[in-house]
């Protein structure tokens, strides 16, 4: 499980959320596990009000109105959904895995159904979402990763306990965070050419 490192999290309005270090906000969202495999992953999205903050931090839901939602009713379901959503987003992007891909499609076409084309920002979801807001943001993003040549661009960080997604456009970047899993591994190589 990943440490309490201040370069992988941060608290915003008393809670405690992920660094952003993906470079995109679907993979963010992925990031909001970490320990992706493992038997005791770490869950930052303990509460609705987790992801709407986190949706208000990763700039998909304005920060007014994520202030209302933070005390809508059925936040409890969307969390639900969001994880399942988070889980086979994650699938889609690191497997060939037609189960997540057809419930990230499902989710981003209920998303594409709430969207209204408006004058000044084109396709918006209203804020009469209600709760299911921070939900359909990430969905309608996760639809256009999806089917984006970024797909072919995301990495997965190979840190113990870490598997956290970034955009690697030059396929160069190893580590979410070199200054923390890529000297981690440094760190484990040293100790067992010590012990050898």
């Amino acid at each position: 499980m990943v440490s309490a490192d201040s370069r992988f999290q941060h608290i915003t309005d008393g809670l405690l959320l992920p660094a952003f270090v993906a470079g995109h906000p679907v993979l963010d969202f992925c990031n909001t596990r970490a320990g992706w495999g493992e038997p005791k992953p770490r869950e930052y999205l303990t509460s609705y009000d987790h992801l709407v903050v986190w949706a208000r931090e990763a700039g998909l839901v304005e920060p007014g109105v994520a202030g209302r939602l933070r005390r809508a009713d059925g936040g409890d379901d969307v969390l639900t959904r969001a994880l399942e959503l988070r889980s086979a987003i994650y699938a889609a992007c690191t497997a060939d895995d037609d189960d997540a891909w057809n419930l990230v499609a499902a989710e981003a076409q209920r998303a594409a159904r709430a969207a209204r084309l408006t004058r000044d920002a084109g396709w918006v979801i209203p804020d009469d979402a209600g709760a299911e807001l921070p939900l359909l943001e990430v969905a309608r993003a996760a639809g256009t990763l999806l089917s984006s040549d970024d797909l072919t661009k995301v990495g997965r960080c190979p840190g113990h306990g870490c598997g956290w997604l970034f955009v690697d456009p030059r396929g160069r970047r190893r580590w979410c965070v070199m200054a923390v899993c890529g000297n981690r591994e440094k760190a484990r190589r040293h100790a067992r050419k010590a012990h050898a």
